[in-house]
């Protein structure tokens, strides 16, 4: 038995671990190139692949409400790794993805494709990572590279199958009118009058012609299913992923003519819940084979996108290229981290199963109630999701629900999902599911309670399920996977909400049922936490303000943004003249031949520091110029995050280096010049130079006004909290949710100071930030802690800093030039403070005036 370790619960992944275990075979390999090749820039990709990376991933984001936005590092992998694969090392052959990823000693008996013709990778992401969005990423930097980059290997036609219709609904809510594309930070402004783009939905009728088009459909209209007579599939999977695709193909319909029609570009076809496409032989792989050969230019690829990519042996698709296992989306706090609830009250000796299990419906009611009344306050609705091993017992349990607990899960309030033996969804019940599935999580459902069977097939992951009751006989044969034991309940209710709250889904069960949960807990190497239902009663933190706390209520007005992004870096870096590029000094030309230079080593005793031997070595300075000039480059844009306008900068390097850097105009190859610029402190006065001057054109001050009313906090929606939250007078919230000791400290400093008359704690949901330009000209969004106002009502941005970084004097120039513009713009005084945690503990200030001593910023006093 393998050990088992606790993970500690982090609010999102924020960094890469190279050696995480997996076993696919594939991906050691590929995360190792990935860490170097991101580390690296991007190297050997098209601007526009280049451009868009940068734009995703190393960029600060904002949505329309003004949340703060940014990809998951799980989801920035799997698109880095399916660019890297296809464009950088261009195994676009399973056969050469083998060959370049796998070990030799792992290729031993790995059976070779016996079709190849197109590309094909597999993407490996927990139930409730992000699949639909890297599928969109994954369009986006297709289609853009085929448009702006005139290549033909990209596909502009776009096929995204799902495997029923519940998965086909929760796709069209993201792809239809090209939603998420709309809503997400995809398109770099400069792209977006490159985007034409139409989305059509299984049904819809061809529209006005566009440069490129997606079809979003479930497998079934591209093939006609039909019932097997014989199934040679393990149970444990037919149970898991429903029966396994028809053998024969229909008649082409639909989608499939207009697809072949669109030609002037391969096709990349999408496979969510991809689970039945290790087959090479089912009527989905052969359906898409048959559009590969139909098609004028053939695919680009093949995507498949699962949590599950197993052969009937258990083994994963030799083909994964990114693996994103459960356990690591728990510990990132993607999906709710699982809990285990216990009693000591078995089960009754009853032929009823709502008698049997009485004692386990009666706890997750009771759990249930307690996530209703709590979550209340957000306008959130809980679900109850029960799973037994029968409709028979699907239809008593239902019963009894709607019996025992009128109020309720009387009438529509319970839905009752009867399936096929296979796991579908029986005929007469679809309709009700599909309405279900669209509206359960959008607050307009009735539904309280769904109940179901064991085998309920993948698509009723809906994110508001909070407590799971899982029943299962003893005597029962029925084989499930144990991803499907949790699997209902993990998606997050509050996705994309910035706070520390750690959401959890209850899971209830008797003994045979929690054994499936113990194996998943074996198989991903990680513990659940558990709970005793007759004492552990929930509790979740919420912060939101109070009716009755109005006088602490505080306004912040709104400006225009304070600085804007000048527009296309090429065309910014290119206007650069390098004569106006000056430093306080010529770099001073130093002695050197350009030869070889000497350096001294000396051995030491590690005890006695007593020297043992010395050597003088040799090495040879650089040869030409060009090399230097390239680093130099290199560095620079590197450390302005754009990495991309490497080939733009160069030029200016050298001429800034050869007319201007010395004072005068030097022979860059010749040897004393050659070691002057090989030196560190020539280097760094250069590059800061440079990222001064780029500050200055990638970004532009702005002169604001106002737009609108002020902003209350009082108008701030209620929100989780799962750090320290302490309760304080002077302010307008119930709690205040901080994020540390320093701010619980400060927080309740505020309170009791009598020269402060309200303060709040800047939630970052609440959307206010204050835009600045970073050491590298990149535009970034500053989120201060506090607001206070004093007792002479001038109102303060207050910053509790625990440590200075190489951003905090940016972020506190913006900050300023806020306050003074709020002041000029409203008539009411604003100003900015900065409190070192350092400086706050060892002062003790006993008012907030005194803290002007600790920021060096002049506070308003008593008269």
């Amino acid at each position: 038995m393998t050990a088992r370790r606790k993970v500690k619960p982090e609010l999102g992944q924020t960094s890469f671990i190279i050696e995480r275990e997996t076993k696919a075979l594939a991906v050691p390999a590929i995360r190792a190139a990935l860490a170097e090749w991101r580390e690296a820039g991007y190297p050997d990709v098209s601007q526009t692949t280049r451009t868009l990376l940068n734009f995703w991933f190393h960029s600060d984001h904002k949505l329309a409400d003004n949340r703060p936005f940014s990809y998951y590092c799980a989801q920035q992998e799997a698109v880095e790794s399916l660019i890297y694969v296809y464009e950088v090392a261009r195994t676009r052959r399973l056969y050469d993805l083998y060959m370049r990823f796998i070990p030799a000693e792992k290729r031993v008996g790995l059976p070779m494709p016996a079709w190849d013709d197109f590309a094909r990778y597999c993407v490996k992401m927990a139930t409730g990572s992000g699949k639909t969005k890297v599928m969109a990423l994954a369009i986006a930097w297709q289609y853009f590279n085929a448009v702006r980059e005139n290549d033909a290997d990209y596909a502009k036609t776009f096929l995204v199958i799902a495997p029923n219709i519940i998965v086909f609904e929760r796709l069209r809510g993201d792809f239809a009118g090209g939603n998420i594309f709309q809503h997400d930070p995809i398109i770099p402004k400069e792209f977006q009058s490159d985007w034409d783009m139409q989305f059509y939905m299984r049904g819809d009728a061809e529209r006005a012609s566009s440069d490129g088009a997606m079809y979003l459909t479930n497998i079934q209209q591209l093939y006609e299913r039909e019932s097997r007579k014989k199934d040679d599939e393990p149970a444990i999977m037919t149970a898991m992923l429903g029966a396994k695709p028809a053998a024969n193909l229909s008649e082409e319909v639909d989608f499939r003519e207009r697809i072949i029609e669109r030609a002037d570009s391969p096709l990349m076809v999408l496979n969510d819940e991809a689970h039945h496409t290790h087959d090479p032989k089912s009527v989905w792989n052969e359906t898409i084979r048959a559009l590969h050969e139909g098609h004028a230019a053939g695919l680009a690829g093949q995507l498949d996108f699962t949590a599950t990519p197993r052969h009937k042996n258990g083994s994963l698709f030799s083909w994964v290229i990114s693996d994103y296992p459960l356990e690591e989306a728990i510990r990132d706090g993607i999906v709710k981290r699982p809990w285990k609830g216990s009693t000591d009250t078995g089960e009754f000796p009853s032929n009823e199963a709502s008698r049997r299990y009485e004692a386990y419906l009666v706890s997750g009611v009771e759990r249930w109630r307690e996530y209703r009344e709590q979550l209340a306050p957000m306008g959130k609705r809980p679900l109850l999701f029960i799973m037994m091993n029968d409709t028979k017992e699907a239809d008593d349990v239902g019963a009894y629900l709607q019996r025992k607990y009128p109020d309720d899960f009387a009438g529509d309030k319970t839905l009752i999902i009867h399936t096929k033996r296979n796991g579908d969804i029986v005929l007469r019940d679809l309709d009700a599911a599909r309405k279900a599935a669209k509206e359960v999580d959008e607050g307009t459902s009735p539904i309280n309670a769904i109940v179901s069977v064991l085998m309920l097939r993948e698509g009723w992951d809906v994110q508001n399920v909070t407590v799971i009751v899982g029943l299962r006989s003893y005597s029962s044969k029925a084989k499930i996977l144990p991803e499907q034991t949790i699997g209902r309940g993990l998606r997050l209710m509050f996705r994309g909400l910035p706070t520390s709250y750690e959401e959890r889904v209850d899971v209830i069960g008797n003994p045979a049922f929690l054994n499936f949960v113990e194996a998943l807990e074996e198989a991903e190497g990680i513990q659940f936490e558990s709970f005793d239902l007759d004492k552990d009663k929930l509790q979740i933190t919420i912060i939101q303000p109070l009716e009755d706390k109005a006088d602490y209520d505080i306004e912040l007005p709104r400006l225009s943004p304070i600085i804007e992004s000048a527009g296309r870096l090429q065309e910014k870096i290119e206007a650069i003249d390098v004569e106006n590029l000056r430093l306080d000094e010529p770099l001073p030309i130093l002695p050197g031949t350009g030869n070889s230079r000497t350096f001294r080593y000396q051995g030491r005793d590690f005890l006695t520091s007593e020297q043992e031997l010395e050597r003088v070595y040799s090495i040879r300075e650089p040869q030409n110029s060009q090399e230097i000039v390239a680093y130099y480059a290199d560095r620079i844009a590197k450390a302005a995050r754009m990495p991309s306008q490497f080939a733009t900068l160069a030029p200016k390097v050298r001429d800034f280096l050869k007319y201007h850097a010395f004072g005068r105009e030097v022979d860059l190859d010749s040897g004393e010049i050659l070691h002057s610029i090989s030196q560190r402190a020539h280097f760094e006065a250069t590059m800061n130079t440079f990222l001064a001057e780029l500050r200055e054109k990638l970004n532009v001050a702005q002169a604001p006004k106002l737009v609108g009313e002020g902003r209350k906090l009082s108008n701030a929606s209620p929100f989780p909290w799962s750090h320290e939250a302490p309760s304080c007078q002077k302010t307008v919230f119930n709690k205040v949710a901080c994020d540390n000791s320093y701010e619980v400290s400060f927080a309740s400093f505020l309170d009791q100071a009598h020269d402060v008359a309200r303060f709040g704690k800047l939630p970052i949901q609440f959307g206010f930030s204050i835009p600045y330009s970073d050491s590298r000209g990149n535009l970034r969004h500053y989120y201060p802690d506090f607001v206070v106002v004093d007792e002479n009502a001038v109102s303060y941005l207050v910053e509790t800093k625990g440590r200075e970084d190489i951003e905090v004097a940016n972020k506190d120039r913006s900050a300023t030039i806020w306050a003074e513009q709020a002041t000029a713009l409203t008539g009411q005084e604003w100003r900015y403070v900065k409190v070192l945690q350092k400086d706050f503990q060892d002062l003790a200030p006993a008012t907030f005036a005194d803290c002007a001593h600790l920021s060096g910023v002049q506070l308003s006093l008593p008269d």
